[in-house]
């Protein structure tokens, strides 16, 4: 009979190698790597945000101010005066070449323009007298003057207005708009010249045709610097550190009750609060984003 050789567990214990503990370059390494997943998550959200959910949101958007303006204009009370406030809608624009028809509010900033083309206010509204200027989306929100680049000399443009119907014809496509004679009215549609990486401004111009109505006397709002084109609306940094923070406590309220409480209850209760706070972040960031993408 062999014999076994009987050795103390304490002297056997000292022959296994121990584990060695996890380093702090590996835990450091792990949560570098979740923080850029999360990240790269956060980017694909926002891209998907602009491509397929921005485009519903400003089709919502234009059904309401559509309403909204018909019923103004069947009480009387479309706003065709100088101080109007931003948002509000003032008129409803047709390029029949383009297949395109928008309600148009009051204001340029990216906050307005994801609504819908906007009016600037420094300038009169269509049909009066003088140069009207509006500025339209390229790609984002719909991408309502998208197209504008395709319009021809001789092309019809109208916009109704609460003084009427003002019937134009496009003149000119470039950088430069000619002064009109006194009396007479100028239309001009400004968007970027690409829908990813603008450079530029693509401009249309177009004379009026039909009879000028009367513009009003009051001096118009000077604007600020987030209404002018290819700008950005900075005043939406705060709101968005807001909605950050608001984003942080939710996620880690999330996790607390992941770890107290019953999986399926926290998913059903928790998933719709983060998707409206992320909603909110994303569209803080749009802003942020040239107005005229």
């Amino acid at each position: 009979m062999t014999a076994v050789e009987v050795r103390p567990a304490a002297e056997a214990a000292e022959e296994t190698p121990p584990t060695p503990p996890e380093g702090r370059g590996s835990a450091v390494l792990r949560m570098t790597g979740v923080s850029v997943s999360l990240l790269g998550v956060l980017l694909l959200g926002f891209v998907g945000y602009l491509a397929l959910l921005s485009p519903l949101q400003h089709d919502r958007d234009q059904v309401t101010l559509y309403a909204d303006f018909r019923y103004a204009l069947a009480q009387g009370t479309a706003p065709v005066g100088a101080d109007i406030d931003p948002g509000t809608a003032v008129a409803v624009l047709t390029v029949p070449r383009l297949g395109l028809r928008e309600v148009v509010v009051e204001g340029t900033s990216s906050a307005e323009l994801a609504h819908g083309p906007g009016h600037r206010r420094d300038t009169p509204l269509p049909g009066q007298p003088g140069v009207s200027v509006l500025l339209g989306r390229a790609g984002t929100y719909g991408g309502p003057f998208g197209g504008i680049g395709r319009l021809h000399s001789g092309d019809v443009i109208t916009v109704a207005t609460g003084q009427g119907l003002a019937s134009y014809v496009v003149n000119g496509l470039g950088p430069q708009i000619m002064t009109p004679p006194a009396g007479s009215s100028t239309l001009v549609l400004v968007t970027a010249d690409n829908r990813v990486a603008p450079t530029g401004e693509v401009l249309v111009t177009a004379s009026l045709t039909s009879q000028p109505v009367p513009g009003n006397s009051a001096k118009r709002p000077v604007i600020g610097a987030s209404e002018v084109g290819l700008t950005s609306d900075t005043a939406a940094v705060v709101p968005l550190m807001l909605w950050a923070e608001a984003l942080l406590l939710a996620v880690a309220l999330t996790t607390w009750s992941y770890l107290r409480w019953s999986r399926w209850p926290t998913y059903v209760t928790s998933t719709p609060v983060l998707l409206a706070i992320l909603w909110n972040i994303f569209e803080c960031v749009a802003r942020l984003l040239p107005n005229t993408l």
